[in-house]
């Protein structure tokens, strides 16, 4: 199965359950991200983005927080996919003040993929915030951990997060989602739930 395959089948499952269980929170979801978006934040960033970011830019450019950010789509921890033309701008004001402590005038990062960082490294893409601040970024750095997930507050600065890549994110998002039930309560820390206005939130 190719990247592209578990990218497609996650999605599939995800927008399944939301159909059929918070319809509210699935009309939040945009269409497939126009190529023009795409290629506008690769070239300003400059580094290979993973397949399955790609892949999942696709199938959906980011949700629609701007009519009711309280029944937006949520990954767990509560994180809104960015569209693209946001998240490029995410990367654009966060990497005005890059950080020392891993990016070097040349463009190299002290640090690899994975490593943890206090202030924004350059070489990670915004690809989702939350309405505290945090985001979770694709960690671009070269190393064995290329394209892993990072959250990142300007607080407590970059570390990464359980899940590998993009696809591991929906994977373990689907996962949570076919999970689901309401005879749980309360239900545990990390799985989804449906508030009374029928929208996704997790515990």
């Amino acid at each position: 199965m190719t990247v592209n395959d578990v990218v497609d089948a996650a999605w599939q499952r995800i927008m399944a359950w939301l159909h059929r269980h918070t319809p509210i929170t699935a009309a939040t979801l945009r269409p497939p991200a126009p190529a023009d978006d795409i290629r506008a934040v690769q070239d300003a960033v400059g580094l290979p983005f993973p397949d399955d970011l790609l892949a999942w830019w696709r199938l959906m450019d980011g949700v629609d927080d701007d009519t009711d950010y309280r029944t937006a789509f949520t990954l767990p921890g509560g994180y809104m996919p960015l569209p693209v033309t946001r998240a490029h701008e995410e990367w654009a004001s966060l990497s005005a003040h890059p950080g020392e402590d891993c990016c070097q005038a040349d463009g190299q990062h002290q640090r690899a993929a994975g490593d943890a960082t206090f202030g924004f490294c350059t070489a990670l893409l915004p690809i989702c915030h939350a309405l505290d601040g945090a985001v979770l970024a694709i960690d671009l750095r070269p190393g064995t951990d290329h394209g892993c997930v990072i959250a990142w507050m300007a607080q407590a600065g970059a570390h990464r997060t359980t899940w590998a890549s993009v696809s591991a994110l929906l994977t373990d998002t689907a996962q949570r989602l076919d999970r689901h039930t309401t005879t749980e309560t309360p239900p545990r820390p990390g799985e989804p739930t449906v508030r009374e206005d029928g929208a996704l939130t997790w515990a």
